[in-house]
């Protein structure tokens, strides 16, 4: 079938002068995670991950995908025409290096999933028109889901006040073009449901001095929400007028070629783009008050019921059949008892020994594995609510381990740890200069993890969210000081293909420390209210600050939880999650 797809798009491909397309995982504002209409990659390639670039030429085929999905990749990528290309890997050619090596050749795509910044080749484009919508004849509609307004008591900021900063942000800019989607719900104070577990809606932005344009989905929204968006100034128009209007402005554009993509900005005049990150992307991963109080309710909810299915797991597990999608599923039970949940912020990772080493795998209808009183089980998950955004892995010990397991549990919880209690310098210390806290510990074994150990955590938005990470090299262009109201995830982790996977991960709120003859001072506040699974650690590899580091967490979740806790979960709880 994959091949077959393939010889059509050559077919095309040659029809039109084409010697090389590509297509990316992406929608009209590069989001990381996108609705069915957009799954383009996935339907020409068969690949499932949410990251990865195919490119077709006449005689060959690859998709470029980076670590975390090297294991899947192959999987899903036998038997068809298409090699795979390990990002960052020995002997592996970028994607620019390689349509580099055929200078003369003309490079199709659809301009409208490709942002400008990465079309920047000397090769003929031909960027007018999406031929995977040729060949992709049951294609679902593009999604139009009701568009709501955020309440203020949730986010503590009006639309009017973000605007008015924005706009001092702006400067010498007569406008300012907004395309990604969070930055977007978070400007204007909307949400939607158009992007599967992101609680966005498709929309574009144009800011100007004194009024604002928002193009969204006619259908999607209704006369109320346009009567009061235009109390401030903020006109609705139709979601695709975007790409007409963008050719009449005249003056000063602000905009970020990494994210807006190639159609729009191929229609304003090179000497009007002032290409900067959004002002919004800094000011939406700095958390106000409201937010941040907001949030650890949130979190305080999903401890609970995570709490509640541990307990449940750990004292049913061999005494009844299980499998992942069934566990799966009892833990989204848990968490729709909760007030305000609205939905999960991600596609649940439940993984049973040898499939936790795929970094992202989930399991399907089709495909699921029958989970035993033995090993180890990662779940990766979170929730959102109207009051903010989950993400927590916890790895449950089932039973029986193997002494590399407990060793590699162990360490991987050490990891976390060491960078949970880290305290730093304000203004100067970076993702990037914290990241090494945590890999330090897996580097002293001769280990290590191909991704990030944190990512930034929206407000009821994208669960992952910048510029704010935890990684040795920046995703978002330059690097960011970690700051106070900052929340990033810290989840270190150990992979072995065949064997296992460990994660633990919980969020972490950056506070003010102290004040003192050598700077500010910051740390960490947890913000993840659960328990970790003791059962799987080895105190050879502990030290005993470390053991009472644990203690005092597991302390510390237990009073921010007990109260709605069981006797019987409370006693579980009390005889079992601390280190004797």
């Amino acid at each position: 079938m994959i091949n077959q797809r393939i010889t059509k798009l050559r077919q095309l491909m040659k029809e039109r002068g084409i010697d090389l397309y590509i297509i990316p995982t992406s929608d009209f504002h590069q989001s990381e995670y996108v609705g069915s209409y957009f799954e383009a990659r996935h339907y020409m390639s068969g690949f499932s991950g949410s990251a990865g670039t195919l490119i077709v030429r006449e005689d060959e085929a690859y998709l470029w995908t980076d670590g975390r999905y090297f294991i899947q990749a192959e999987k899903e990528l036998a038997g068809s025409c298409i090699q795979l290309m390990k990002m960052r890997t020995p002997g592996v050619p970028t994607i620019k290096e390689y349509i580099e090596k055929y200078p003369e050749a003309t490079i199709g795509f659809d301009g409208r999933v490709m942002p400008y910044n990465q079309c920047l080749f000397t090769n003929t484009i031909q960027a007018n028109e999406d031929l995977v919508d040729l060949i992709w004849q049951e294609r679902p509609e593009l999604s139009h889901e009701e568009i709501y307004l955020y309440d203020t008591k949730y986010c503590g900021v009006s639309r009017k006040e973000k605007l008015e900063i924005i706009r001092e942000k702006m400067k010498d800019a007569k406008y300012h073009l907004v395309t990604t989607l969070d930055d977007i719900a978070w400007i204007f104070n909307i949400r939607g449901n158009d992007v599967l577990c992101n609680p966005v809606a498709l929309a574009y932005a144009l800011i100007e001095k004194e009024k604002a344009n928002l193009y969204l989905r006619k259908e999607a929204v209704s006369q109320e929400v346009i009567d009061e968006l235009l109390k401030d100034q903020i006109e609705v128009k139709d979601y695709f007028d975007i790409y007409e209007d963008i050719k009449h402005i005249e003056g000063k554009v602000l905009l970020d070629t990494k994210s807006v993509n190639y159609a729009l900005v191929s229609h304003i005049h090179q000497e009007n783009i002032i290409d900067q990150t959004n002002p919004s992307q800094l000011l939406k991963s700095i958390k106000n008050e409201t937010e941040i109080k907001a949030t650890k309710d949130a979190h305080l909810h999903d401890g609970i019921a995570v709490t509640k299915f541990m307990y449940w797991l750990k004292t049913n597990i061999g005494k009844m059949e299980m499998d992942e999608l069934s566990i799966s599923n009892k833990l989204l039970e848990y968490r729709k008892q909760q007030p305000n949940f609205k939905d999960i912020s991600f596609t649940t990772i439940c993984a049973y020994r040898e499939n936790a080493a795929l970094m992202h795998y989930h399991p399907t209808e089709k495909q699921y594995s029958k989970v035993e009183a033995s090993h180890l089980l990662l779940i990766d998950s979170g929730g959102q609510y109207l009051t903010g955004t989950t993400d927590i892995t916890r790895t449950f010990v089932l039973g029986e381990m193997t002494p590399e397991e407990r060793k590699d549990f162990t360490i991987a919880l050490k990891a976390m740890f060491r960078l949970q209690n880290a305290h730093f310098i304000q203004d100067v210390t970076t993702g990037a200069n914290l990241d090494i806290l945590a890999r330090g510990v897996i580097y002293d074994y001769d280990l290590d993890y191909r991704c990030g150990t944190g990512h930034g955590v929206g407000h009821f938005l994208n669960v992952h969210e910048g510029p704010n990470g935890l990684r040795p090299k920046s995703l978002y262009g330059h690097e960011a000081c970690i700051v106070p109201g900052m929340i990033t995830t810290d989840e270190p982790g150990v992979y072995v293909e065949g064997s296992h996977g460990i994660r633990h991960e919980n969020e972490l709120l950056c506070v003010k420390h102290t004040e003192n003859e050598y700077g500010t001072f910051l740390k960490f506040e947890p913000i993840t209210y659960v328990p970790f699974d003791i059962e799987g650690l080895d105190l050879n590899y502990l030290s005993n600050h470390e053991i009472a580091s644990i203690n005092e967490y597991q302390q510390y979740a237990f009073d921010h939880i007990k109260d709605a806790l069981t006797q019987e979960e409370k006693d579980w709880y009390l005889n079992n999650l601390f280190i004797k």
